[in-house]
Parts: C-alpha cells; structure tokens; sequence
C-alpha cells in the first residue's frame, strides 16, 4: 500500500513531462495545432492533475 503513492507521483510526472513536450513542439511551430494534438496535450495536463490530487489523497492518509 505504500507505493502507491510513488507510483502516482512518478505518473504524475511523466504526464508533465509529456504535455509540456507536446506543448513546446505546438507553440514553437514543429507541428501544425489539430484538435486531436490539442486536446492530448490538454488531457496529459488534466491527467496530472488528477494524478497530483491523488497522490496528496494516499500520500496524507492515516492507516
């Protein structure tokens, strides 16, 4: 039960990680911005926050 909240802070970094890549590449022209690369780019960082929430959820209980 204790790893859980590791495995949820590494995932949560790596979704950072990934939606800023993706991001960088659209803001600085490598690829053309479609709705489909757009909306990755904005799930990876919701996912991580969600991921972040849960984390201090597991990381903070007692028991």
């Amino acid at each position: 039960m204790s790893d859980i909240p590791t495995y949820l802070r590494w995932l949560c970094g790596l979704c950072l990680l990934m939606g800023t890549f993706g991001f960088v590449l659209l803001a600085a022209g490598f690829r053309e911005p479609s709705f489909g690369k757009v909306a990755t780019v904005v799930v990876l960082y919701v996912a991580a926050v969600v991921l972040f929430v849960l984390y201090r959820h597991f990381a903070t209980k007692k028991g």
